[in-house]
Parts: C-alpha cells; sequence; structure tokens
C-alpha cells in the first residue's frame, strides 16, 4: 500500500502537522509508503478550465501538479490535509483541488476510481460546524470520481499559534489510520 499526503497547510510547524504526523507514523510503522506533498513549496497554477485535460489526462500546464498527480495515480490512499481558512480549505490545497479534474475524462469518468481518501481538517473555532463546507466540497468531489471517502477528522479549537492541539484528536487520528490498514 502507498499513500501520498496533500499538505496544505502554510505552516510546517502548526496545527495540521500534528494530525499528519499521527497519521504517518501508523502507517509507516506497518510499513506503508509515505509521500509528504508540502503544497506551499510547489509550484501549483490555477486550473484555466479549459477542459484540455479531459482526453488523456494531461494538463496543458507545466508545473508542479504534473508530480501531484504522478504521485496519486501510484497511491492507494490520498491524504487531504488542511487548515481551514474562513470556512473552506487553504488555497494552497484548493489549487490542486481544482487541478484534479484531469483525473476525469471526456465523460466524466474517474481515471483514480477505486482509490480511497481522508481528510484531516484543523480550524481555530470551537464549532465542527465551521468545517462542513469543506468536508462537503470532498463528499462531492469523491463521489464524482469514484474515490472511497475513508475517513475523516476535524480537529476543533486549535492554537492560533500553534501549540499541541488536544490529545483527543491525535489518538482519533490515529484510530483512524489503524482502520486503513
Amino acid at each position: 500500500m502507498k499513500a501520498v499526503v496533500l499538505f496544505g497547510s502554510p505552516r510546517k510547524e502548526g496545527n495540521t502537522i500534528q494530525l499528519v504526523n499521527a497519521f504517518s507514523d501508523v502507517l509507516k510503522k506497518k510499513g506503508i509508503n509515505v509521500r509528504m506533498l508540502y503544497l506551499n513549496d510547489m509550484n501549483i497554477r490555477p486550473c484555466q478550465g479549459c477542459y484540455i485535460c479531459l482526453p488523456a489526462g494531461v494538463c496543458k500546464i507545466n508545473d508542479d501538479m504534473k508530480d501531484i498527480r504522478k504521485y496519486i495515480e501510484e497511491s492507494d490512499l490520498i491524504v487531504y490535509a488542511s487548515p481551514v481558512y474562513w470556512f473552506g480549505v487553504s488555497a494552497q490545497m484548493k489549487l490542486a483541488i481544482d487541478r484534479t479534474i484531469a483525473f476525469m475524462d471526456e465523460n466524466f469518468n474517474s481515471r483514480i476510481s477505486g482509490k480511497k481518501a481522508v481528510t484531516l481538517l484543523t480550524c481555530g473555532s470551537d464549532d465542527a460546524n465551521v468545517c462542513e463546507p469543506s468536508v462537503s466540497m470532498f463528499r462531492m468531489i469523491f463521489d464524482l470520481q469514484k474515490v472511497t471517502y475513508a475517513g475523516r477528522i476535524e480537529a476543533t479549537s486549535c492554537p492560533t499559534e500553534g501549540g499541541p492541539i488536544k490529545m483527543e484528536f491525535i489518538e482519533n487520528t490515529k484510530k483512524l489510520a489503524e482502520s486503513l490498514i
């Protein structure tokens, strides 16, 4: 089994990495190859909505998305990890998500059907409903792409300046990772 983490936080030492590390550590201990992609460090241009990618799955934009696409294709599990800003995923994550239209063909059949995906979201609010627009977006994308939504964590009340997030979220993240092995 292979997993790829699309890490959408601009902060490598913030709240989101705590969930990613808990999740990845469990997978790695079981011998699963985990590739981490720091989207903030990558050159990902916005989707142009031209649909040139649909016939062959190849985008006309020559940037780092070609590598992200390759790693997603090679993986059995896709981990979308992002802070929630203004009820949505980070801009870094949204750029990558929009470009996954290349995984659809001209009849909107998926080229990645059968894969599994999980979401690891963090937010400063105490209200888990703040994450719901992001979760809803992921559900619809995964349904269209025929990807199994294998689990999700929404860590609320995260400190704005970093620091440890609540242990219950770390433990739930580990349990989610265990359930996928």
